[in-house]
């Protein structure tokens, strides 16, 4: 019976332990798994940083390109600087200079005729640039074309220059700068913004068709239109009369430009201003002497208006 026991409970007790070693390694292989998982996180986790690091080394590497960049455009604009004082000016000086700068915008009013071949002959020999506020007139396309193609501004003055027609009304004035604007485009391709009023933005003799207040009409219309006008602070006096002297015409320019930096010259290049084109080469000559540059007017161009 003791014997029965024994072997029972050795029984029991493999029982125990053998549940125990179960348990165990139940256990253990459990904890295996978990170290497994923790171990893949952290390698992943390692794997992002390791991909951030990249990352910020290639923008590390792309913050240094431009920054060598910036200091060579440094060295650049220093040397640059240099030449500027090694040539007697400074930055200051140049804004002064810029600011001096005395420019002559030689106007032509009335063309194109024979007139206008001479004086473009005369600016090219010169290589000066002028305005043309041209009419719209037959037999004369060779010349709007050379007027643009020798760099000079084509601008609009009036398709027929008849006061009574163009003046009794804000869509009769529209309509004549619609007929020279599509006139001019046709034939150089140019969609010309620059406009010049017949008789100046202040005339009287538009009041005689529209009214005392047609001019205040039309201006605004002209403007909404995108169109920007210039008058004259210097005056040839070459319409004056008939024939102008041409000592006066050349007179009237010089003595009233050295009151001017930003000169506007009214001239005419009608068929029958001849002294006009006999004057130019003196005026050319006299405003060169005063310190004038010349160029041809743009829609940018310092605003030289009556009204």
């Amino acid at each position: 019976m003791a014997r029965r026991n024994n072997g029972i409970g050795i029984v029991i007790l493999f029982v125990v332990l053998s549940i125990g070693l179960l348990g165990s390694t139940g256990w253990l292989m459990t904890k295996g798994k978990g170290q497994k998982e923790v171990l893949k996180d952290v390698q992943e986790e390692l794997q992002t940083a390791e991909a951030a690091k990249a990352n910020l080394e290639l923008q590390l590497q792309e913050l240094n390109t431009k920054n060598d960049q910036l200091a060579k455009q440094i060295e650049e604009l220093n040397l640059e600087i240099k030449d500027l004082e090694t040539s007697g000016m400074n930055l200051s000086d140049l804004l002064v200079e810029e600011e001096n700068k005395k420019i002559a915008y030689l106007t032509f009013d009335d063309g194109p005729s024979a007139n206008t071949i001479k004086i473009l002959d005369f600016l090219k020999a010169n290589n000066i640039k002028a305005t043309f506020f041209v009419l719209e007139k037959q037999g004369y396309d060779d010349l709007y074309k050379r007027i643009v193609d020798e760099g000079h501004a084509i601008a609009i003055h009036s398709s027929t220059h008849d006061y009574a027609e163009i003046y009794k009304n804000v869509d009769a004035f529209m309509a004549d700068v619609k007929s020279l604007s599509d006139h001019i485009k046709d034939l150089t391709g140019v969609e010309t913004k620059i406009l010049r009023f017949p008789g100046g933005s202040n005339n009287r003799v538009s009041h005689r068709y529209g009214g005392s207040d047609i001019m205040t009409k039309i201006i605004p219309t002209v403007e909404e239109a995108g169109y920007v006008y210039y008058d004259w602070n210097v005056d040839s006096q070459d319409a004056a009369k008939g024939l102008q002297d041409t000592q006066v015409i050349v007179d009237s320019v010089l003595s009233q430009a050295k009151h001017n930096n930003n000169a506007v010259i009214l001239m005419h290049d009608a068929a029958a201003k001849t002294t006009t084109v006999e004057a130019l080469p003196a005026i050319v000559e006299g405003l060169k002497e005063q310190g004038f540059v010349f160029d041809a007017l743009t829609t940018e161009s310092e605003p030289v208006k009556f009204k």
